[in-house]
């Protein structure tokens, strides 16, 4: 393997754990769910002209229509609205930890939905990673019980959203699926977002627009782009190894950037979780 493609694979996941940290300081002063509309409206136009320069766009086919709805609602309208206000009750290095989970539950969920075998070693990963999470949030803890919760069931929908998306293997290029479910969430965002405007005060100041915009270019469109280079030049059970290296990353920026403190008991549970995400990708390689 040419050791240049790790360049774009590494720095997915910096982009991606880089996100947390900017919603943080972007939640100082934006409700949730507003800045995840926020986030759409930039990253909605950003991944269309990455698409249209690539010439990667293709019409959408009508039998389709009902996966990508379903795609839209689920992962990028219920589990991206429960992460923000899990990330709004969380630090930024907690919820990133909780929320790199999604190789713990998807071969749950594929077991369940998509009839593929779930082996003692997966369900092994799973019990690991959640006395990870207990060791977070339960006795000793520092966590937002609440707020490990929202990001848990956020987790746990967008896993969801991933077997969903994967009846579209082969038939758009991820960018363009990603993108078209943002158009399908961002309408009940919206209203979700005006709701919540009527109780909750936003101020868009220089850091915040600032965040938004990162959020949108870098850690959605860039990231994408980064992703699905490397899973084009790498299997995907490699590239799925280095989710750990989101919430190390995030963990990082909120040390240096949100004045965070990373405390025993992340330290201890953060090294749990992480060792059965890895645990999981390994089994779902060798299976």
């Amino acid at each position: 393997m040419n050791r240049r493609y790790m360049i774009p694979l590494l720095s997915t996941f910096v982009c991606w754990g880089s996100v947390y940290a900017a919603s943080k300081i972007a939640l100082g002063t934006i409700p949730p769910v507003t800045l995840l509309a926020m986030r759409y409206l930039v990253a909605i136009p950003a991944l269309f002209l990455l698409l249209k320069i690539r010439g990667a766009l293709r019409p959408v086919e009508k039998k389709h229509m009902g996966t990508i709805a379903a795609i839209g609602f689920t992962g990028y309208f219920a589990s991206f609205c429960l992460q923000m206000l899990g990330i709004n009750r969380l630090t930024g290095s907690v919820s990133s930890l909780l929320g790199a989970m999604n190789p713990i539950f998807i071969p749950v969920l594929a077991a369940l939905f998509l009839g593929e075998k779930l082996t003692a070693r997966k369900v092994l990963c799973v019990a690991v990673s959640m006395t990870g999470v207990t060791v977070i949030v339960g006795v000793g803890g520092t966590a937002d019980v609440p707020g490990a919760a929202l990001m848990l069931l956020s987790v746990f929908l967008w896993s969801g959203a991933s077997i969903i998306i994967r009846r579209l293997r082969g038939c758009y290029d991820p960018m363009q699926v990603a993108m078209m479910s943002m158009i399908v969430a961002l309408p009940f965002t919206g209203t979700w977002a005006v709701i919540e405007l009527q109780t909750n005060a936003c101020t868009l100041t220089a850091g915040a627009i600032a965040a938004v915009l990162f959020m949108g270019l870098v850690g959605t469109a860039t990231a994408h782009s980064l992703w699905n280079y490397s899973l084009s030049k790498m299997d995907a059970s490699f590239c799925s190894m280095f989710y750990p290296l989101q919430p190390l990353t995030s963990s990082v920026l909120g040390v240096l950037l949100l004045g965070e403190k990373i405390t025993a008991s992340f330290l201890i549970g953060g090294v749990i979780i992480c060792c059965g995400i890895v645990a999981a990708v390994a089994s779902g390689r060798d299976s």
